[in-house]
């Protein structure tokens, strides 16, 4: 049995440059273009990830069903309210903040908006 001590921090991750040139080719990502500054950046051989300023750990999967970054004024106001980074959501609290979207834009016909989100439901994710 693993115990939840060993998990932590997490593993190096498997991800390669050529996973993530996969993800450009499918237009999932973006294009490194500038050398001096890239887009993205494959992970190295740490263990544990401290991006470098300016940028954010983004998981690959996430990339895989359309839930990449830059993120939306709403969904950065949700990681934002709750001071986590993105990856850690679970995927049912991204399918709830993708139906009050979904909501917002299609039936009520406005943009979704943070404080609406928060006086409905009182903060809770």
């Amino acid at each position: 049995m693993v115990r939840y001590e060993e998990l932590l921090p997490w593993g190096r991750s498997s991800t390669t440059e050529a996973v993530l040139e996969g993800l450009v080719g499918d237009g999932l990502l973006q294009p490194n273009t500038v050398s001096s500054r890239p887009v993205w950046i494959a992970p190295r051989e740490e263990r544990d990830l401290k991006p470098l300023s300016g940028y954010i750990v983004s998981l690959v999967r996430l990339h895989e069903r359309r839930f990449g970054v830059p993120a939306g004024k709403f969904v950065r106001a949700l990681y934002d309210y709750y001071k986590v980074e993105l990856h850690n959501f679970a995927p049912n609290a991204i399918s709830q903040a993708a139906v009050f979207v979904a909501l917002c834009k299609g039936y009520l016909g406005v943009e979704a908006h943070w404080d609406l989100r928060v006086h409905l439901f009182r903060g809770a994710l």
